[in-house]
């Protein structure tokens, strides 16, 4: 999906290779532990001045880590290609791959138990979709990566009214794909789960 939120994960790249994989496991811990400060004030001095980062900097590393980790949780594995994707360098995914393995697949039960599942306001009534291909401007210019969108058309529950409103999705061929992988696990997981007798 195109999103401004593109940027922040890419903020995991500018952290040293050696202190993100600490910073990480610290991360996981804490999450294991549904404590919400992975740093102390202290804690943030001391990797500002090793690092050479802001605190902005570093609170986005701390969100960007525990979306990735919840989804991995979730789904039992790191999403590589929605991460390189998003920017993430190879050898940074790499490292989040590594600690995921080493520490978070323990954890994860503990992780995915802390996300409380809420019914959701939104109702999907109908979906729709359509491919995009922007032609290059000029005999130089190449053809665009093409691209789908979907279309999806929710009712807000919560509201008095439970309008209807659409909702527009962009997704790329990896993005695509890293979905369908996805929806191929939930729907495994639904066919093995136990269906009440019918009446």
């Amino acid at each position: 999906m195109k999103s401004c939120r593109t940027k922040l994960y890419t903020v995991l790249n500018v952290v040293a290779h050696d202190k993100l994989l600490q910073i990480l496991a610290r991360i996981l811990e804490k999450m294991a532990l549904h404590e919400s400060q992975v740093f102390t004030t202290s804690e943030k001095d001391h990797l500002k001045s090793i690092l050479t980062i802001e605190d902005a900097q570093i609170q986005a590393v701390v969100d960007v880590a525990k979306e990735v980790f919840k989804d991995a949780a979730t789904f039992g594995q790191i999403d590589r290609v929605f991460l390189l994707s998003r920017g993430v360098d190879e050898k940074v995914v790499q490292i989040i791959e590594k600690i995921w393995r080493k520490k978070g697949l323990a954890m994860a039960k503990q992780i995915e138990a802390f996300q409380a599942v809420e019914m959701p306001s939104l109702v999907l009534q109908k979906t729709d979709w359509r491919l995009h291909l922007q032609m290059g401007s000029s005999k130089r210019s190449r053809q665009s990566e093409p691209t789908a969108i979907f279309q999806l058309n929710v009712a807000d529950m919560s509201s008095a009214t439970k309008g209807t409103e659409r909702l527009d999705i962009e997704l790329s061929h990896a993005e695509l794909h890293s979905l369908f992988l996805q929806l191929n696990s939930i729907q495994e997981e639904v066919d093995a789960s136990p269906t009440p007798f019918a009446s």
